[in-house]
Formats: C-alpha cells, structure tokens, sequence
C-alpha cells in the first residue's frame, strides 16, 4: 500500500531515500535511511527500505487523519517560530522596551534614567537576558530577588520595579498571561531609613562642611534644589537686590557614565522656576561669590576640579561626609580588619536636604500649592501661572523658615555604630 502511494530509491551511497506527491508537489524524507548494524542476540536489523516504507505509511495514515501538514507550511512555521523565540528573549525584549519607553507625558526618557535602567538591564537583570519571556516564572523570579536581597536590598527593590514594568508590557503586548513579578518585592528594604536632618544637625553640617559647599548645603535646604540643579548654577543665575536673593533655576547638569556631562531643562517643565532665599542667606550669598566665584556671568557657583565640567558628585562627597560624620549622621556598617570604617549607611543624604526645605516651607505657613511650586512640583498649567501670581507671598515664607543657630549640637542620642571624637 505504501508503496502506491509514495517511492523509494536507492542512492550510490546505498542509502534509501523517500519521497511522495501531494496535489501535485513532491515532498521527499527529511532524511535517507540505512541498514541497521547487525543486531546482537539474533535479533533481526531492520533494512532501510523496511524504514522507508514504515516512514511513508506514516505519512498516509496522517493525510488520511486530516493531521498531515505541508512540510513547506512546517518549515515556515519554525522559522517563524524562531524569529519570535528571538524576540521574545528577555534581553532583546528589554532592549526594545527601553528604546520606546516614555515618561507619563510621553516625552523620552531623561538620559540619566536610560543609562541606569540600562546598568540594570547589564548587571543583575542579565541573568534573564537569554530567557523567554515565557519561561520567567514567579518561582524563579523570587528565587533571583532573595539572591540580590541577601546582599543588596536597595538594589533588589529597584532591580524588581524594573523587572516588573518590562513585565507588564509584555502582559500588555499579549505575550505573558500574567505579570511574574509580585509588586511586594519591588520594595526596597535598607538597615537605616534616610531622614531630613534636624535643625540643630544641619547646624552642625554647616558649621563643618568645606567653606566652599556651605552654599551649596544652604541653596538644598532652603531653596529646594537638587544637587544637579545648583551645581549647573552660573553667576548670573543670581539676583542680590534689596538685600534679598532671588535663584533662577533653568537648568541641570548629570554626569552620565559612558557618555559624560548632560545639561538639560530641570527634572519637569515646573522645574525651571525662580526661589528666594531667606534673607538670612544673603550674607552667605555675597561672601560666596566674592570668595569663590569668578566675576564673568557664566562663571560657575561650584568650581570643578582641575579640567572637568562640573563639579562632579565624588568631589562634593570628600565635604559632605565629614561634614555628616561631625553631625553623627552617617553610621559605619562595615569596617577592614584594622578596624576601619570601609562602608557607610546614610541617615541623612543629600537630597534630604530638599525634603528639609519642603517640610520648614510648609511648617512656616504654606498651602500645598505654596509648596509645590517653591519646589518644583506642580503638574499642571494653572498651578504655573500660580507660581508667578505667588512671587511676594514665596518671598514671605522664605523669611519664615528657621535657620540653625552656630555652633549648634544635635539634640538626639548619637545613632548605633556612630565615631565620637
């Protein structure tokens, strides 16, 4: 019968080769057959024309079943199959997923946020890279997170929450039923929550820190800025008039890895935004620009170090952590085997100044609107044109915010782990 329907034929090599027609195409094995090898135990080899011919009953008994299918629709199929199997690779997913990604106003991502989901992407989140979307499970998404969580908690948070969002495209796309990621794991667990600092501790900060960076602490706290938002501050970004200091705020400046110094408008539209200064500040603000700013409009408020840019974050560091230490707000967590401080965990960091600003600014009288739009943060047209309608009542709570007297000592009991002189 198989014979009728299909044939057979013997190649120079002696080999068997199979073939049969359907509507018209001939379709041929997708491999010759042999003789077996003589069988131990007196058991009979099968003959190559004995596999040929069970081959081709087969493939009868398939079209006779309504399951045979073209093997040119087969290879296409596969090939297919392939193509998506690439593309659905975590790794090429993820690189797609971060050329398109848009902030919630659909603008590109700011160049600092890409470079570090793209650190993400390359360090911890590789172990995914070769994976199908498919094959990332929550078993083994939680199995990776109490890896990364035993030895970089913060991390593990951030690396989760990235995780996730790629995720939850891929759910959105239809590729994935389910998002594999349980948002409880996108949290991030540090040993010392980061706090603003008293005000007898940023006394103390601004008692101690390098003359050159006591603006740049008062400009955070009392102004609202972030650190890439005063040191792209230049001269002329300054107004001292009736014995008030006016900041105009119209620009940031990231060190980008790879790629170097990027300077852009601030965080969001209402970023770029002009904050007094209590009047207290002027004096810091004149003593300043006369010490260390060059006298051109453009001249930065911040120095860099020999030929860079900007004042990079390491040469603000060597200021600010002993200026911390002093104030008993860094706590050692790891020390060398003489018995030296090799690692710190921060209570108050830098932009914990900001937070500072925003709770004095509030606590002196202002509304929520007062606030969001000395720091920045409005997100709507109105609340801009708020802004600029608010200019002398932002002037009033400026002068109402409490400065540390000098020479102050922190009130709290010194934190576990901290040095004492």
């Amino acid at each position: 019968m198989a014979r009728q329907f299909g044939a057979m034929r013997t190649l120079p090599s002696g080999r068997v080769q199979a073939s049969y027609m359907v509507d018209g195409v001939r379709y041929p094995a997708p491999a010759t057959f042999t003789d077996d090898a003589r069988k131990p135990g007196g058991l009979k080899p099968q003959s190559a024309r004995d596999k040929a011919e069970a081959w081709l009953r087969g493939v009868r008994a398939d079209i006779e079943r309504g399951t045979w299918v073209s093997p040119t629709v087969e290879a296409e199929r596969q090939a297919e199959d392939a193509k998506r199997a690439v593309a659905e690779r975590f790794g090429t997913y993820a690189d797609t997923w971060l050329a398109q990604r848009t902030n919630s106003k659909g603008q590109p991502l700011r160049p600092k946020t890409r470079n570090e989901y793209a650190r993400l992407l390359r360090g911890s989140l590789a172990v995914f890279a070769e994976d199908r979307l498919t094959a990332i499970t929550p078993a083994r998404v939680r199995s990776w997170h109490a890896e990364r969580a035993a030895s970089a908690p913060t991390a593990a948070g951030a690396e989760a929450r990235l995780l996730r969002a790629i995720m939850n495209t891929a759910l959105v796309d239809g590729i994935i039923a389910t998002n594999p990621v349980p948002s409880v794991l996108t949290r991030s667990r540090t040993g010392i929550s980061h706090r603003p600092p008293t005000l007898d501790e940023l006394g103390v900060i601004l008692d101690t820190i390098d003359d050159r960076f006591r603006l740049a602490v008062l400009l955070a706290a009392y102004g609202g800025l972030r650190l890439s938002e005063w040191r792209a501050l230049r001269r002329q970004d300054l107004t001292v008039s009736g014995g008030r200091v006016l900041v105009s705020v119209m620009r940031t400046a990231q060190y980008i890895s790879d790629e170097g110094w990027h300077v852009g408008p601030p965080k969001s539209d209402e970023g770029k935004r002009e904050v007094p200064l209590p009047a207290a500040v002027t004096a810091d603000v004149e003593r300043h620009l006369a010490a260390h700013v060059g006298p051109f409009p453009e001249s930065l408020l911040f120095a860099p170090a020999r030929d860079a840019e900007f004042l990079h974050d390491r040469q603000f560091l060597t200021a600010w952590n002993p200026a911390r230490d002093a104030a008993g707000v860094r706590v050692p967590i790891r020390w060398d085997a003489k018995g030296r401080p090799v690692a710190w965990d921060a209570v108050v960091r830098e932009h914990d100044l900001r937070a500072f600003a925003g709770t004095v600014h509030a606590q002196s009288g202002a509304t929520l609107r007062d606030t969001m739009a000395f720091l920045g943060h409005s997100t709507t047209v109105a609340a801009m044109a708020y802004q600029h309608s608010a200019a002398e009542r932002l002037h009033e709570l400026a002068d109402l915010m409490p400065m540390p007297a000098r020479g102050a000592k922190p009130k709290v009991s010194p934190l576990p782990g901290a040095t004492t002189a």
